[in-house]
Protein backbone atom coordinates (compact mmCIF):
# COMPACT_ATOMS: atom_id res chain seq x y z
CA UNK A 1 0.00 0.00 0.00
CA UNK A 2 2.45 2.65 0.91
CA UNK A 3 4.79 2.13 -2.04
CA UNK A 4 1.70 2.64 -4.32
CA UNK A 5 0.78 5.89 -2.63
CA UNK A 6 4.47 7.08 -2.94
CA UNK A 7 4.54 6.00 -6.81
CA UNK A 8 0.92 7.47 -7.25
CA UNK A 9 2.40 11.01 -5.46
CA UNK A 10 5.74 10.90 -7.30
CA UNK A 11 3.64 10.62 -10.85
CA UNK A 12 1.55 13.70 -9.52
CA UNK A 13 4.38 15.53 -8.84
CA UNK A 14 6.76 14.77 -12.01
CA UNK A 15 3.76 16.13 -13.99
CA UNK A 16 3.36 19.17 -12.12
CA UNK A 17 6.89 20.03 -12.32
CA UNK A 18 6.90 19.41 -15.69
CA UNK A 19 3.94 21.73 -16.20
CA UNK A 20 5.39 24.79 -14.25
CA UNK A 21 8.83 24.05 -15.78
CA UNK A 22 7.07 24.58 -19.06
CA UNK A 23 5.39 27.82 -18.23
CA UNK A 24 7.91 29.67 -15.68
CA UNK A 25 11.52 28.25 -17.03
CA UNK A 26 10.66 26.97 -20.99
CA UNK A 27 13.01 25.04 -22.88
CA UNK A 28 15.76 26.94 -24.17
CA UNK A 29 18.74 26.30 -22.58
CA UNK A 30 20.23 28.24 -20.00
CA UNK A 31 22.49 27.49 -17.14
CA UNK A 32 19.79 28.78 -14.32
CA UNK A 33 17.53 26.33 -16.48
CA UNK A 34 19.59 23.80 -16.41
CA UNK A 35 20.25 23.76 -12.90
CA UNK A 36 16.18 23.82 -12.35
CA UNK A 37 15.68 20.96 -14.21
CA UNK A 38 18.85 18.76 -12.80
CA UNK A 39 17.10 20.07 -9.08
CA UNK A 40 13.74 18.98 -10.63
CA UNK A 41 15.17 15.37 -11.17
CA UNK A 42 17.13 14.92 -8.18
CA UNK A 43 13.98 15.39 -6.24
CA UNK A 44 12.19 12.98 -7.97
CA UNK A 45 14.56 10.16 -7.88
CA UNK A 46 14.61 10.19 -4.34
CA UNK A 47 11.61 7.85 -3.19
CA UNK A 48 12.32 5.41 -6.29
CA UNK A 49 16.29 5.17 -4.30
CA UNK A 50 14.53 4.93 -1.40
CA UNK A 51 12.44 1.84 -2.09
CA UNK A 52 15.43 -0.01 -4.12
CA UNK A 53 17.55 0.37 -0.87
CA UNK A 54 14.27 -0.96 0.84
CA UNK A 55 14.06 -3.67 -1.83
CA UNK A 56 17.60 -4.62 -2.03
CA UNK A 57 18.36 -4.53 1.79
CA UNK A 58 17.03 -6.04 4.80
CA UNK A 59 18.01 -3.36 6.86
CA UNK A 60 18.30 -3.82 10.90
CA UNK A 61 17.03 0.02 11.12
CA UNK A 62 14.99 1.80 8.61
CA UNK A 63 15.51 5.43 9.91
CA UNK A 64 17.51 6.39 7.04
CA UNK A 65 15.51 5.29 4.37
CA UNK A 66 12.86 6.72 5.70
CA UNK A 67 14.41 10.13 6.17
CA UNK A 68 14.96 10.13 2.46
CA UNK A 69 11.13 9.48 1.72
CA UNK A 70 10.57 12.21 4.75
CA UNK A 71 12.52 14.61 2.95
CA UNK A 72 11.09 14.14 -0.36
CA UNK A 73 7.71 14.10 0.78
CA UNK A 74 7.90 17.33 2.51
CA UNK A 75 9.76 18.57 -1.29
CA UNK A 76 6.61 16.93 -3.09
CA UNK A 77 3.84 18.39 -0.93
CA UNK A 78 5.08 21.83 -0.41
CA UNK A 79 5.75 22.58 -4.57
CA UNK A 80 2.45 21.19 -5.35
CA UNK A 81 1.66 23.53 -2.97
CA UNK A 82 3.21 26.07 -4.89
CA UNK A 83 1.84 25.08 -8.25
CA UNK A 84 -2.01 25.49 -7.29
CA UNK A 85 -1.28 29.14 -7.13
CA UNK A 86 1.31 29.14 -10.11
CA UNK A 87 -0.16 26.76 -12.18
CA UNK A 88 -3.89 27.83 -11.77
CA UNK A 89 -3.66 31.74 -11.30
CA UNK A 90 -3.18 33.61 -14.74
CA UNK A 91 -1.73 36.75 -13.03
CA UNK A 92 1.95 35.81 -12.63
CA UNK A 93 2.08 38.50 -9.50
CA UNK A 94 -0.87 36.82 -7.60
CA UNK A 95 0.21 33.61 -8.71
CA UNK A 96 3.34 34.10 -7.05
CA UNK A 97 1.80 35.41 -4.17
CA UNK A 98 -0.90 32.67 -3.93
CA UNK A 99 1.64 30.05 -4.33
CA UNK A 100 4.53 31.02 -2.42
CA UNK A 101 2.21 31.52 0.78
CA UNK A 102 0.23 28.02 0.33
CA UNK A 103 4.43 26.71 -0.31
CA UNK A 104 5.10 27.99 3.64
CA UNK A 105 1.85 26.54 4.65
CA UNK A 106 2.55 23.52 3.67
CA UNK A 107 6.50 23.46 4.58
CA UNK A 108 5.15 24.64 8.05
CA UNK A 109 2.52 21.49 8.29
CA UNK A 110 4.90 19.35 7.29
CA UNK A 111 8.07 20.16 9.79
CA UNK A 112 5.62 20.87 12.34
CA UNK A 113 4.52 17.01 11.72
CA UNK A 114 8.29 16.11 11.35
CA UNK A 115 9.68 17.90 14.49
CA UNK A 116 6.61 18.02 17.28
CA UNK A 117 3.32 15.79 16.46
CA UNK A 118 5.56 12.78 15.68
CA UNK A 119 6.61 13.36 18.88
CA UNK A 120 3.85 14.26 20.98
CA UNK A 121 2.56 11.45 22.81
CA UNK A 122 -1.04 11.98 23.78
CA UNK A 123 -3.73 9.71 25.75
CA UNK A 124 -7.02 10.37 24.77
CA UNK A 125 -9.96 9.03 26.72
CA UNK A 126 -13.27 7.19 25.54
CA UNK A 127 -15.85 5.51 27.92
CA UNK A 128 -17.28 2.09 26.18
CA UNK A 129 -20.99 1.89 27.39
CA UNK A 130 -23.01 -1.26 27.58
CA UNK A 131 -26.05 -3.32 28.93
CA UNK A 132 -24.22 -6.24 28.82
CA UNK A 133 -21.16 -5.14 31.53
CA UNK A 134 -21.28 -6.50 34.66
CA UNK A 135 -21.83 -4.32 37.43
CA UNK A 136 -18.31 -5.23 38.96
CA UNK A 137 -16.08 -4.69 35.81
CA UNK A 138 -18.34 -1.07 35.83
CA UNK A 139 -15.43 2.08 35.55
CA UNK A 140 -12.70 -0.91 34.69
CA UNK A 141 -9.77 0.76 32.71
CA UNK A 142 -7.70 -0.69 29.73
CA UNK A 143 -4.65 1.11 28.30
CA UNK A 144 -4.24 0.11 24.59
CA UNK A 145 -1.48 1.26 22.03
CA UNK A 146 -0.10 -0.48 19.16
CA UNK A 147 1.85 0.02 16.10
CA UNK A 148 5.00 0.75 17.45
CA UNK A 149 7.37 -0.25 14.89
CA UNK A 150 10.64 -0.64 16.66
CA UNK A 151 13.56 -0.39 14.27
CA UNK A 152 11.77 2.59 12.46
CA UNK A 153 11.59 4.78 14.87
CA UNK A 154 13.72 7.53 15.95
CA UNK A 155 15.10 7.86 19.48
CA UNK A 156 13.43 4.46 20.73
CA UNK A 157 14.61 4.36 23.54
CA UNK A 158 13.50 8.42 24.62
CA UNK A 159 10.18 7.76 23.37
CA UNK A 160 9.79 4.30 25.01
CA UNK A 161 10.66 5.27 28.52
CA UNK A 162 7.73 8.28 27.28
CA UNK A 163 5.56 5.92 26.89
CA UNK A 164 5.84 3.45 29.72
CA UNK A 165 5.63 6.22 31.98
CA UNK A 166 2.63 7.71 30.64
CA UNK A 167 0.70 3.97 30.60
CA UNK A 168 1.72 3.33 34.21
CA UNK A 169 0.09 6.75 35.03
CA UNK A 170 -2.71 5.67 34.01
CA UNK A 171 -3.56 3.20 36.81
CA UNK A 172 -5.13 0.59 34.24
CA UNK A 173 -6.51 -2.76 34.83
CA UNK A 174 -5.44 -4.34 31.84
CA UNK A 175 -3.07 -2.87 28.87
CA UNK A 176 -3.34 -4.23 25.41
CA UNK A 177 -0.91 -4.20 22.51
CA UNK A 178 -2.44 -4.17 19.28
CA UNK A 179 0.48 -5.82 17.28
CA UNK A 180 3.40 -4.10 15.13
CA UNK A 181 5.99 -4.05 17.74
CA UNK A 182 8.74 -4.18 15.06
CA UNK A 183 8.90 -3.11 11.81
CA UNK A 184 10.89 -5.78 9.57
CA UNK A 185 12.27 -8.58 12.22
CA UNK A 186 12.61 -9.97 15.43
CA UNK A 187 15.72 -8.40 16.67
CA UNK A 188 14.50 -4.77 16.01
CA UNK A 189 13.05 -5.76 19.90
CA UNK A 190 16.41 -5.10 21.38
CA UNK A 191 17.10 -5.82 24.87
CA UNK A 192 17.53 -2.53 25.64
CA UNK A 193 14.31 -1.78 24.69
CA UNK A 194 12.28 -5.05 26.07
CA UNK A 195 13.87 -4.01 29.37
CA UNK A 196 11.69 -0.99 29.66
CA UNK A 197 8.46 -2.19 28.37
CA UNK A 198 9.02 -4.91 31.00
CA UNK A 199 7.92 -1.82 33.28
CA UNK A 200 4.90 -1.44 32.37
CA UNK A 201 2.07 -2.47 35.19
CA UNK A 202 -1.75 -3.51 34.91
CA UNK A 203 -3.66 -4.99 37.76
CA UNK A 204 -4.20 -8.18 35.45
CA UNK A 205 -1.14 -7.57 33.07
CA UNK A 206 -0.21 -6.93 29.38
CA UNK A 207 -1.49 -8.73 26.81
CA UNK A 208 -0.14 -8.96 23.04
CA UNK A 209 -1.57 -9.85 19.59
CA UNK A 210 1.07 -9.74 16.50
CA UNK A 211 0.45 -7.57 13.50
CA UNK A 212 1.41 -8.12 9.67
CA UNK A 213 4.90 -6.32 10.57
CA UNK A 214 5.60 -8.77 13.19
CA UNK A 215 5.32 -12.15 11.40
CA UNK A 216 8.16 -11.66 9.01
CA UNK A 217 7.27 -11.20 6.05
CA UNK A 218 9.10 -8.28 5.01
CA UNK A 219 12.60 -10.12 5.43
CA UNK A 220 14.13 -10.04 2.37
CA UNK A 221 15.86 -13.30 3.48
CA UNK A 222 13.69 -15.90 4.31
CA UNK A 223 16.37 -18.28 3.72
CA UNK A 224 18.79 -17.48 6.50
CA UNK A 225 15.79 -16.29 8.20
CA UNK A 226 12.33 -18.20 7.46
CA UNK A 227 9.07 -16.56 8.33
CA UNK A 228 7.76 -19.08 11.15
CA UNK A 229 11.47 -18.74 12.84
CA UNK A 230 11.30 -14.82 12.78
CA UNK A 231 7.77 -15.19 14.23
CA UNK A 232 8.58 -17.51 16.63
CA UNK A 233 11.50 -15.41 18.55
CA UNK A 234 9.73 -12.26 18.24
CA UNK A 235 7.12 -13.98 20.59
CA UNK A 236 9.45 -15.56 22.98
CA UNK A 237 11.17 -12.09 23.19
CA UNK A 238 7.68 -10.72 24.15
CA UNK A 239 6.96 -13.55 26.69
CA UNK A 240 10.35 -12.62 28.09
CA UNK A 241 8.76 -9.37 29.10
CA UNK A 242 6.36 -10.36 30.78
CA UNK A 243 3.68 -9.93 28.14
CA UNK A 244 0.89 -12.46 27.67
CA UNK A 245 1.04 -13.64 23.60
CA UNK A 246 -3.34 -14.23 23.20
CA UNK A 247 -2.81 -14.75 19.31
CA UNK A 248 -5.95 -17.23 18.63
CA UNK A 249 -6.82 -17.60 22.62
CA UNK A 250 -9.17 -16.74 24.73
CA UNK A 251 -8.46 -15.69 28.63
CA UNK A 252 -10.94 -14.54 31.73
CA UNK A 253 -10.98 -11.97 33.60
CA UNK A 254 -12.89 -12.31 37.00
CA UNK A 255 -14.15 -9.86 39.38
CA UNK A 256 -16.06 -11.55 42.46
CA UNK A 257 -17.99 -13.55 40.50
CA UNK A 258 -18.18 -12.09 37.03
CA UNK A 259 -16.28 -12.46 34.24
CA UNK A 260 -15.23 -11.02 30.90
CA UNK A 261 -13.67 -13.32 27.67
CA UNK A 262 -10.58 -11.59 26.23
CA UNK A 263 -10.04 -13.12 22.99
CA UNK A 264 -7.17 -12.72 20.40
CA UNK A 265 -6.70 -12.62 16.64
CA UNK A 266 -3.50 -13.78 15.13
CA UNK A 267 -2.19 -12.74 12.18
CA UNK A 268 -2.44 -15.48 10.15
CA UNK A 269 -1.34 -15.81 6.03
CA UNK A 270 -5.07 -15.37 5.65
CA UNK A 271 -5.38 -11.56 6.99
CA UNK A 272 -2.07 -10.91 5.51
CA UNK A 273 -3.83 -11.00 1.78
CA UNK A 274 -6.38 -8.39 3.09
CA UNK A 275 -4.57 -6.65 5.36
CA UNK A 276 -5.86 -3.47 3.42
CA UNK A 277 -8.77 -4.17 2.32
CA UNK A 278 -11.87 -2.81 3.28
CA UNK A 279 -13.24 -5.77 4.79
CA UNK A 280 -12.06 -9.02 5.24
CA UNK A 281 -13.04 -11.85 2.68
CA UNK A 282 -16.55 -14.11 3.22
CA UNK A 283 -14.78 -17.26 2.84
CA UNK A 284 -12.36 -16.40 6.12
CA UNK A 285 -13.39 -17.97 8.94
CA UNK A 286 -13.14 -16.84 12.90
CA UNK A 287 -14.99 -19.61 14.14
CA UNK A 288 -12.65 -21.62 15.33
CA UNK A 289 -10.89 -19.31 17.62
CA UNK A 290 -14.09 -18.69 19.43
CA UNK A 291 -14.62 -22.09 19.75
CA UNK A 292 -16.27 -22.52 23.50
CA UNK A 293 -16.63 -19.20 24.16
CA UNK A 294 -19.62 -18.76 26.06
CA UNK A 295 -22.15 -16.26 24.14
CA UNK A 296 -23.49 -14.47 27.63
CA UNK A 297 -20.22 -12.91 28.48
CA UNK A 298 -18.91 -9.66 27.72
CA UNK A 299 -16.42 -9.88 24.92
CA UNK A 300 -13.09 -7.99 24.19
CA UNK A 301 -11.40 -8.71 21.07
CA UNK A 302 -8.33 -7.40 20.10
CA UNK A 303 -7.28 -7.90 16.53
CA UNK A 304 -4.35 -5.80 14.49
CA UNK A 305 -6.63 -5.10 11.48
CA UNK A 306 -10.29 -3.54 12.25
CA UNK A 307 -11.73 -4.95 9.62
CA UNK A 308 -12.44 -8.35 11.30
CA UNK A 309 -14.91 -6.12 13.51
CA UNK A 310 -18.13 -7.11 11.76
CA UNK A 311 -16.85 -10.47 11.02
CA UNK A 312 -16.26 -11.08 14.54
CA UNK A 313 -19.76 -9.46 15.37
CA UNK A 314 -21.52 -11.77 13.36
CA UNK A 315 -20.38 -14.73 15.71
CA UNK A 316 -21.77 -12.74 18.49
CA UNK A 317 -18.25 -11.89 19.85
CA UNK A 318 -17.05 -8.68 19.73
CA UNK A 319 -18.84 -6.35 22.31
CA UNK A 320 -15.53 -4.22 22.36
CA UNK A 321 -13.04 -5.26 20.02
CA UNK A 322 -9.70 -3.37 19.87
CA UNK A 323 -7.45 -2.83 16.54
CA UNK A 324 -4.59 -0.42 15.52
CA UNK A 325 -2.57 -0.81 12.54
CA UNK A 326 -4.40 2.11 10.19
CA UNK A 327 -1.96 5.06 11.38
CA UNK A 328 -4.77 7.06 10.22
CA UNK A 329 -2.21 7.06 7.72
CA UNK A 330 -0.40 9.29 9.69
CA UNK A 331 -2.19 12.47 8.35
CA UNK A 332 -5.92 13.70 10.03
CA UNK A 333 -7.95 16.45 10.54
CA UNK A 334 -11.14 17.50 12.10
CA UNK A 335 -13.22 20.39 12.33
CA UNK A 336 -15.78 19.63 15.21
CA UNK A 337 -16.58 15.98 15.33
CA UNK A 338 -16.13 15.62 11.61
CA UNK A 339 -12.88 13.84 10.95
CA UNK A 340 -11.22 13.24 8.02
CA UNK A 341 -8.06 11.49 6.41
CA UNK A 342 -6.36 9.79 3.31
CA UNK A 343 -7.14 6.47 5.18
CA UNK A 344 -10.96 7.28 5.00
CA UNK A 345 -10.67 6.71 1.04
CA UNK A 346 -9.10 2.78 1.90
CA UNK A 347 -11.02 1.85 5.40
CA UNK A 348 -14.34 1.89 6.50
CA UNK A 349 -13.29 2.61 9.96
CA UNK A 350 -9.76 4.11 10.33
CA UNK A 351 -9.39 5.89 13.53
CA UNK A 352 -11.72 6.32 17.11
CA UNK A 353 -14.53 4.72 18.22
CA UNK A 354 -17.50 3.10 16.10
CA UNK A 355 -20.61 1.43 17.02
CA UNK A 356 -22.99 -0.98 15.66
CA UNK A 357 -26.21 -2.57 17.90
CA UNK A 358 -24.16 -3.80 20.67
CA UNK A 359 -20.58 -4.52 19.22
CA UNK A 360 -18.00 -1.24 19.49
CA UNK A 361 -14.49 -1.04 17.92
CA UNK A 362 -12.04 1.11 18.32
CA UNK A 363 -9.01 1.78 16.61
CA UNK A 364 -5.91 3.66 18.05
CA UNK A 365 -3.69 5.97 15.98
CA UNK A 366 -0.50 3.83 16.80
CA UNK A 367 2.74 5.21 18.28
CA UNK A 368 5.56 4.41 15.77
CA UNK A 369 6.02 5.71 11.88
CA UNK A 370 5.38 3.72 8.67
CA UNK A 371 6.84 4.73 5.45
CA UNK A 372 8.35 8.36 6.80
CA UNK A 373 8.52 9.88 9.76
CA UNK A 374 5.54 12.60 9.47
CA UNK A 375 2.84 12.62 11.96
CA UNK A 376 0.41 15.71 10.41
CA UNK A 377 -2.64 15.90 12.91
CA UNK A 378 -2.57 12.35 13.88
CA UNK A 379 0.34 12.26 16.88
CA UNK A 380 1.57 9.10 18.21
CA UNK A 381 -1.63 8.23 21.20
CA UNK A 382 -2.31 5.93 23.93
CA UNK A 383 -5.83 4.87 24.47
CA UNK A 384 -7.39 4.76 27.62
CA UNK A 385 -10.77 2.68 27.40
CA UNK A 386 -13.30 2.91 30.54
CA UNK A 387 -16.05 0.37 30.28
CA UNK A 388 -19.42 1.40 31.70
CA UNK A 389 -22.32 -0.22 32.37
CA UNK A 390 -25.66 1.31 30.50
Amino acid sequence: MFVAIIFALSLLVIWADWLAYKRCVGLRYSWVKLVVAVALVAMNILPYIALVIMRLCDMPNMVPTMWLLTIYTTLALSRLALYAGVLLIKNRVVAWAVGGALCVAALSVALVGIFHTRKDLTVKEVAVVSSRLPEVFDGYRIALFSDTHFGAMIDEEKMCRLLVDKVNALDADLVVFGGDLVNVKYDELRPQIADILSRIEARDGVVAVLGNHDTGVYVRDTTLLPIEENTRLLKERIEAMGWRMIDDKTEYLVREKDTLTLTGIGFSRELLEYRHSANVADSLDLGPIYERVPYDKFNITVSHMPQVWRKVSSLGYGDLVLSGHVHSMQIKGHIGDFKFSPAQFMYKEWSGLYKAQNSHLYITDGVGSVGFHIRIGAPPEISLIILRCK
